[in-house]
């Protein structure tokens, strides 16, 4: 019995929680890139059948003239496929091109197949591109991945899940029907559990005739039930919860509503067994089906192609997989999503989605808390020290808010040279500015003298809010001072204090500097290839990290003003890239900017910028010591001022050499460094803000500094850098979150978790789902048409549990209704091949699962279980595990349909028809060898066996494509009307062969019978008995004439007599005798003996009783 799902329902972060999981394990989903090369493996399997994987990195080398050189240009042949896919018209390629496995190799190796017969191969392939995709994605949909959760398990879970969220709107027996099928979701259990009157559940299948229709228009579960004379209904989708009818008609006429002006109609399937694995099964069957619809001519490239195929088999459809108000909520995140957002590719989409995941999971771990915590900006903290100045020496100050003074300074706006080479008036300009800004200035914002006016919230200041009382309270709180010394204090000196901000700090870091660097690349201000460095250094932290087989590292970055020189870092910037100093990209990361990472070519790159005039050298300037910074300064990094800011040292060159870069590694973890160098900056940051005489490149520091921290607190106070999308989100954010939330962190991480379901799941029209009302029901009867889940057309087989369950009641009836009562093997077990491990007795094949015994039928597709008795009655597949045995399969399986043929049967049939084809092309050679060989054999049966043996491989191929192709109309009658030519050509050489040598040999019993029942010889009688004079005894001869079919004599066969009326069968000696050695006998011999020659062999084969009695002495009848 199925185990009833869970009765607890989820919250809104639950949810978004489970559907990101569902997304992330259905980002693993197979690519048109990713199934390509499988299919140019089976393409050159054949070709090369001992190399396996390595097949799939087939590609052509092309020769390109270049000048007096020669480049070469490689195509891979897997981006040929999908080209000849798409159409693409077939290469001229120039002369000395090749095929290789090792493209990348200094000197590929070239393969023997010739480019021609590459083209001919890619031709011939190229149909079967998208039914390898989909093959490959129904695999997908039943492999369990590293949790041994295969996606097809999660996604039925998933749907059971979301029926059980809608299901908390109903009650009394709406809710009873529902509970039934979630807690039986099995039809048998149900019934054995309610009977044969519980809630019924079926699936409505839209099938659309319109070929650029959307292929997942509902995604839908009805469920109905009578209670008394009442007919409950109920039709749950994804898009729309949970609606209630009154009758099936009512339901049916929705649909019918639903589906006006579309060129489509609708059916049910009733499933008897898992409903919601069923209801998965159909939207895998949905979108092949959009797969099948695909034309190739519509599509420009193959990224077009890629890309739709990511659209139909992603999981956009589940968008609406919430209660209605939750989706409402969802659709106005999505409006909000930045123009770089709504524009990014689905994969792109899914991957910032997984930041935003791991940013609420951050922000929830720390209850909110970001980097720094618990220490207020430099300009809450000057307001602070303000109010504590003003009140130490004001009692008033009490009620007043230093935010609200502003201080208004008139000066006199003549220069001083115009004063006195004219007399002219004298002009005066006022400012009015923010009394915290001035202060953050120390006292040069507050010149003594100054016509000044003190203003309180616009007004004039009470009396005692004097001008020097405001001047006064900026000495006091010394906020150049007591700021930094907090922050050192609390980031350096507190030890506890300290890891705790730098957990925060690096906690937040692995998850915002990876986005920002996807961001960039959204912006094409980083390639990929730099974001997977920063993302590589980043997330992993610690030691040298490989991205793409490259080791990448982080670099401080340094200048060395001369050979041997202490390299002088720059505050708080470094360089990701290769550790090859000549390789890249480079990235420049400068936390205190804002452009926080920048891309180079190169180191040399980098260093050259940073030498230019500009905002970057700026930058590099303003990061140095400021007791080294005049070396490089004013040119300095092209020739630096080492003469002038060192003693006189006779050993430097008159010019120095540019400054060069130093490419030292950062010694221990990134985050760790990058935490301790914020820090130090930090501190710079406060001290230069607060100072009246920092250098104009402090001030545009200044102005920069808080650009990271804005990225690590969510919820800071304006003015925020407009750098990150997030950034630019967070205030409509903010708008999401409740209120009256008793937790308003977790409710935040509760919207960028929502915020995630979105980037994923977004749909081009949230408002093109509703529903329209429903009409007046039209009556179209009651009855639920049980179909079958898909079309034919469709080629999906799903007809057993899935392979996590144990089988149902009604399941272990079926598999029963398929065992043989056998108790010992029906026949002989085949020990190799394909078929290895099965039993086979005449053309009947059987196997041994678990112990019992079942019939089964060798398809191109693999091994089905049949019934014994009506052998068109199939069971479940079966597959061969790692030990040899044969197991049931009882996953989603890709068939052909009526007559047609799946991509493995495809590729099944391919192969052997290469194989016969093969075949074919040895006949000329087996034939040549034979003549050789017949001149050498033993016996004339000899040359026969070999000739039959030859003849088997293709006896076996012509079986199996019989066996194999029985009703397809891809059966390849022309190729086993060949292979049967070729067989019987070869089975007739053996024969012609046998007779040729058997006429030639010496005559034997054996010799005549064969040729006698080849017909290729009559025996008749010669004249009567006569007597044969010279011998010692009586001797009488009866001869009979062995002839071939032309009538010419080739052998004889004497019987002896000793008188002349024995018997016919009383003969004393009878044997076969050559043409030549015809009257030859012991006279012959005798004479020969007596004249002192040699004496010459007569042959005279045995004739045994049987053999005179059949074939000689009845002619003398």
């Amino acid at each position: 019995m199925t185990s009833p799902l869970p009765g607890t329902t989820l919250s809104d972060s639950e949810q978004a929680a489970l559907v990101y999981t569902l997304s992330d394990c259905f980002a693993r989903r197979p690519t048109l890139e990713s199934a390509t090369p499988g299919l140019v493996r089976d393409m050159l399997e054949a070709e090369y059948p001992l190399l396996g994987e390595r097949l799939a990195h087939a590609a052509l080398i092309e020769p390109q003239p270049c000048g007096d050189e020669v480049e070469y240009r490689v195509l891979t042949l897997a981006h040929l496929l999908i080209e000849r896919f798409l159409g693409e018209e077939q290469l001229a390629h120039p002369d000395g091109s090749y095929l290789t496995l090792y493209p990348g190799a200094e000197h590929p190796e070239q393969l023997s197949l010739s480019v021609a017969a590459v083209d001919a191969l890619l031709k011939e392939w190229a149909p079967l591109l998208l039914e390898a995709y989909k093959q490959d994605l129904v695999d997908f949909w039943g492999s369990p991945s590293a949790d041994e959760v295969a996606p097809w398990q999660r996604l039925s879970e998933f749907f059971a899940e979301q029926l059980r969220q809608a299901s908390t709107a109903l009650s009394g027996d709406e809710l009873s029907t529902v509970q039934a099928v979630l807690d039986y979701p099995d039809l048998k259990e149900r019934q054995a559990r309610f009977g044969a009157d519980c809630a019924q559940a079926y699936i409505p299948i839209i099938d659309s005739r319109a070929q650029d229709a959307d292929p997942l228009p509902v995604q839908a579960l009805a469920m109905s039930r009578w209670v008394g004379k009442r007919q409950i209904v109920l039709l749950y989708t994804l898009f729309g919860g949970i609606e209630v009818f009154d009758s099936t008609q009512a339901l049916e006429s929705s649909l019918e509503v639903t589906l006006n002006g579309q060129d489509s109609e609708f059916r049910n399937y009733s499933p008897d067994h898992h409903v919601f694995d069923a209801l998965t099964v159909t939207l895998l069957a949905r979108q092949l089906e959009a797969i099948d619809a695909i034309r190739p001519a519509d599509y420009r490239d193959p990224q077009a192609l890629e890309q739709h195929l990511l659209e139909l088999t992603g999981l956009q459809a589940l968008f609406g997989a919430f209660r209605s108000g939750h989706e409402a909520k969802l659709g106005r995140l999505r409006d909000l999503l930045p123009e770089g957002l709504r524009n990014a590719s689905a994969s792109d989409r899914t991957l910032y989605g997984h930041y935003v995941v791991a940013l609420a999971a951050v922000y929830r771990r720390h209850a909110g808390k970001t980097f720094l915590d618990g220490i207020p900006d430099i300009a809450t903290f000057a307001g602070e020290s303000l109010q504590a100045s003003l009140l130490a020496k004001y009692p008033q100050a009490a009620t007043v808010s230093v935010s609200d003074i502003s201080v208004t300074l008139t000066r006199i706006a003549n220069r001083p040279l115009e004063m006195v080479e004219s007399a002219s008036d004298v002009r005066y300009e006022s400012q009015t500015r923010d009394y915290v800004a001035m202060a953050l200035e120390n006292l040069e914002a507050f010149p003594l003298g100054a016509a000044a006016r003190v203003l309180y919230q616009g007004q004039a200041a009470p009396p005692w809010m004097t001008y020097d009382a405001l001047r006064t309270a900026v000495s006091d709180a010394d906020v150049g001072r007591t700021y930094p010394e907090l922050l050192a204090q609390r980031l350096q000196h507190d030890p506890v204090e300290r890891a705790r901000q730098e957990r925060l700090f690096s906690d937040y870091l692995h998850v915002l500097l990876p986005m920002l660097a996807l961001e960039l690349r959204f912006k094409r201000q980083l390639t990929e290839s730099a974001r997977l460095y920063v993302e590589a250094v980043v997330t992993h932290d610690n030691g040298v990290q490989e991205v793409g087989g490259q080791p990448i590292v982080v670099r401080p970055l340094a200048f060395v003003a001369q050979p041997q020189a202490t390299p002088d870092r720059v505050r708080n910037m470094f360089v990701i890239g290769p550790r090859s100093t000549d390789q890249g990209p480079q990235v420049l990361f400068r936390p205190g900017s804002a452009r926080l990472m920048l891309e180079f070519a190169s180191l040399d790159e980098l260093l050259a910028a940073v030498q230019a005039p500009g905002v970057l050298r700026q930058s590099v300037l303003g990061g140095l010591d400021s007791n080294r910074r005049a070396i490089y300064d004013q040119g300095g990094f092209k020739e630096p001022h080492v003469v002038r800011v060192t003693r006189l040292d006779e050993d430097l060159p008159a010019v120095p050499k540019p400054a060069s870069l130093d490419t030292s590694e950062l010694p221990g973890a990134f985050g760790a460094a990058l935490f301790a160098a914020t820090v130090e900056a930090l501190i710079a940051h406060a001290e230069a803000i607060s100072v009246s005489d920092a250098e104009d490149r402090w001030n545009r520091f200044a102005d920069l500094g808080w650009t990271l921290f804005n990225l690590l607190v969510p919820f800071a106070p304006a003015p925020l850098a407009e750098v990150g999308l997030l950034v630019q989100l967070m205030s409509d954010l903010k708008t999401f979150v409740d209120p009256n939330a008793s937790e308003p962190w977790s409710a935040f991480a509760d919207v960028l978790l929502s915020l995630a379901v979105v980037l994923v799941y977004h749909r081009r029209s949230f408002a093109a789902q509703g529903r329209s009302p429903v009409p007046v029901a039209v009556p179209l009867g009651n009855a639920v048409v049980k179909d079958p889940a898909i079309k034919v057309s469709s080629q999906l087989v799903f007809a057993w549990t899935r392979p996590d369950r144990p089988f149902t009641a009604s399941e272990l009836v079926r598999l029963e209704s398929f065992k043989l009562s056998l108790d010992d093997s029906p026949g002989s077990l085949l020990e190799s091949g394909e078929w290895k491990g099965l039993y086979q007795h005449d053309k009947l094949f059987y196997a041994r699962v678990e112990g019992a015994w079942f019939r089964v039928s060798r398809r191109l597709d693999g091994v089905v279980i049949i019934n014994d008795r009506h052998p068109a009655r199939q069971g479940p597949w079966l597959r061969r595990d790692s030990s040899g045995l044969w197991r049931l399969d009882r996953g989603l399986r890709l068939l052909g349909g009526v007559g047609e043929l799946s991509v493995r049967a495809a590729k099944k049939l391919k192969s052997l028809e290469k194989k016969g084809r093969d075949l074919l092309a040895t006949l000329p050679a087996l034939l040549a060898d034979a003549e050789r060989t017949a001149k050498v054999v033993h016996s004339p049966l000899d040359i026969q066996h070999i000739l039959e043996t030859k003849a088997q491989p293709f006896e076996e191929v012509i079986q199996e494509l019989r066996g194999l192709t029985r009703g397809l109309t891809q059966s390849p009658r022309t190729l086993i009307a060949e292979l049967e030519e070729a067989a019987s050509i070869l089975a007739n050489e053996g024969l012609s062969q046998r007779i040729s040598l058997t006429r030639k040999a010496l005559p034997t019993v054996t010799a005549i019978r064969f040729l006698r029942e080849q017909e290729q010889i009559t025996i008749r009688k010669l004249g009567g008995r006569r007597a044969i004079p010279g011998g010692k005894k009586p001797d009488f001869l009866e001869e009979y004439e062995i002839r071939d079919r032309q009538g010419r004599p080739l052998w004889y066969a004497h019987f002896h007599y000793d008188t002349a009326s024995k018997p016919l069968a009383e003969y004393g000696k009878a044997h076969l005798k050559t043409l030549q050695q015809r009257h030859l006998g012991i006279s012959f011999q005798s004479a020969q003996e007596a004249a002192g020659v040699n004496v010459t062999p007569i042959w005279r084969g045995p004739i045994d009783a049987e053999t005179a009695a059949t074939l000689f002495l009845p002619l003398s009848g």
